[in-house]
């Protein structure tokens, strides 16, 4: 029996409101993945973007947080990996906006390690 192949992830759209981040194969959803983005005062910035800078093992100097599976998109702004992103998702979801992140979009780990793997640089990226 044939191995079904691994999607490569051609756009990427992060739905701030829905708190959820899906991911397509040309027109065809791959992913959907819950997500957490920024907060009211760290807001994740809106528009399109493309995969600029990628990393497997990355650690912010700037909030001194572990970033694994890093995928930059916009200046310092990235989709990587977060503890905990369901709870704080749901929580988000539902109005609680105190677990946003600085402005990145986290996903789970498991989440984040499959996105990384099938996203090639220069994939577009619509935050809206």
């Amino acid at each position: 029996m044939p191995q079904k192949s691994k999607p490569i992830v051609t756009r990427i759209v992060v739905n701030l409101e829905r708190q959820v981040l899906l991911a397509y194969e040309n027109n065809r959803e791959v992913y959907e993945f819950h997500c957490v983005a920024g907060d009211k005062d760290n807001q994740t910035p809106r528009g399109d973007f493309g995969i600029y800078r990628k990393h497997r093992k990355y650690r912010s100097r700037k909030y001194n947080v572990q970033m694994d599976y890093a995928m930059f998109f916009y200046k310092g702004y990235a989709i990587h990996m977060a503890y905990f992103v369901g709870v704080m998702s749901f929580l988000k979801w539902g109005g609680i906006h105190y677990f946003g992140s600085h402005g990145c979009v986290r996903l789970s780990e498991e989440n984040a390690r499959e996105l990384f793997d099938h996203t090639p640089y220069r994939t577009h990226v619509k935050i809206v």
